[in-house]
């Protein structure tokens, strides 16, 4: 089956993608319109035959609003389409991750959403390839899909950086006591968090970066729990740099709850979770985040392009967009 890459996020999706990340090595070419534009004229071959499509969904946890939100928006689309759903998570566990798609196989599933965390589903997912099911990765991408959706993971977290140096240039005199939140779990994540350390270095060089920590996978009260140890260590600590928004919404609570001014602190991370984007309204210490496009949306678009025998550029370039009190009101519902 010939290989197609697209490379849109997610956020990830992380991508956070916690987060997504991507390890295809290909570059971004085109736009993620080129998306849309490939994929419009099937959607009348796919809804035609929608009572044979069955599309799953391997998350990483469904524990974090970030995946919450994209399992929401599948489920969604697959009933506007009258298509069939069902979602998965693995929690981190390779062997439950190759259990679930073989279990996605037998329950047959027609397309598979996979968001892995490394090459260790790859005999399954090809075996369901050879079964005739549709593998999409988003995320960390093997050698195994049909079409993938991708970003790249150290620019990502350049982003994150660039909206913290423009509060730290502007409001702190260029001076800041950072910690940096990231995760070791795979490259990917490693890519996005040296990204973050890099760019803020590069933009504001007198900040002093405290310390880089290993949060760990998403595991929801991590972001509450380190943000205390952190404030206990570094009391002069003002500005956090987080790899996802699970984590940095939680540090927003912990914060307000050590009784610090949100007027001299920040938190700065990506994803555009609801909750995040609620917090920069608010002016609470969270400044930024990064808002993605729709991981189920193109998704469902990649369904139907591959079903109908449609082709796609090596590589598409999805946009991503800083979200600040600037411009939150845009992305507000």
């Amino acid at each position: 089956m010939k290989k197609i890459l697209v490379s849109i996020l997610a956020l990830a999706m992380c991508m956070s993608l916690a987060a997504c990340g991507g390890t295809s090595g290909k570059t971004a070419a085109t736009t993620a319109s080129a998306v849309s534009a490939d994929t419009s004229s099937a959607a009348s071959a796919a809804t035609a035959s929608s009572d044979s499509v069955k599309l799953g969904f391997l998350a990483p946890t469904l524990q974090s609003e970030f995946f919450i939100g994209i399992d929401d928006s599948l489920k969604a689309d697959c009933e506007k389409l009258g298509w069939e759903y069902t979602s998965v998570s693995f929690d981190g566990d390779s062997a439950t991750a190759v259990t679930n798609i073989e279990n996605m196989v037998t329950a047959g599933c027609t397309s598979i959403l996979a968001m892995v965390s490394d090459t260790s589903c790859d005999d399954a997912l090809k075996a369901a390839q050879d079964a005739g099911v549709y593998i999409i990765e988003c995320g960390v991408v093997t050698d195994v899909y049909d079409a993938a959706i991708n970003t790249d993971q150290y620019v990502i977290g350049t982003k994150i950086s660039d909206m913290a140096a423009d509060w730290i240039n502007n409001d702190m005199g260029g001076k800041a006591n950072i910690v940096v939140y990231t995760t070791l779990q795979n490259q990917d994540m490693q890519n996005r968090g040296q990204g973050i350390q890099d760019e803020i270095l590069k933009k504001c060089p007198n900040v002093n970066i405290l310390e880089v920590v290993d949060i760990g996978k998403d595991v929801v009260g991590s972001g509450t729990t380190t943000t205390e140890t952190m404030l206990q260590k570094y009391p002069q600590m003002n500005c956090i740099l987080c790899y996802g928004d699970a984590a940095a919404t939680e540090s927003v609570e912990a914060v307000k709850a050590a009784g610090i001014d949100a007027k001299t602190f920040g938190i700065f991370s990506c994803d555009g979770t609801a909750n995040a984007i609620q917090n920069i309204a608010d002016g609470q210490m969270q400044r930024g985040t990064l808002a993605f496009g729709s991981v189920a949306d193109n998704t469902v678009k990649l369904v139907q392009g591959l079903m109908s025998g449609e082709k796609y550029p090596d590589s598409i370039d999805f946009p991503v967009n800083p979200v600040t009190a600037a411009n939150v009101a845009d992305y507000q519902s």
